[in-house]
């Protein structure tokens, strides 16, 4: 499940990009973007996968 509060981050046309707020329009949802006059659908946004520390996996440990 991808989340748009505020603060999220994402990649967004190469550059890492904070959602400042979510805009429900009768076209759709759109991302208003932090630090930036831009919007965005929420399709654009590319989610950023964090690492998950302390697995093993693949290690052999």
């Amino acid at each position: 499940m991808i989340l748009y509060k505020p603060g999220t981050q994402f990649m967004f046309k190469g550059r890492l990009v904070s959602v400042d707020y979510v805009i429900i329009r009768r076209t759709g949802m759109w991302i208003r973007l932090a630090d930036s006059e831009e919007t965005c659908r929420p399709e654009e946004l590319i989610p950023i996968v964090p690492h998950a520390s302390g697995h093993s996996e693949g290690t052999g440990r």
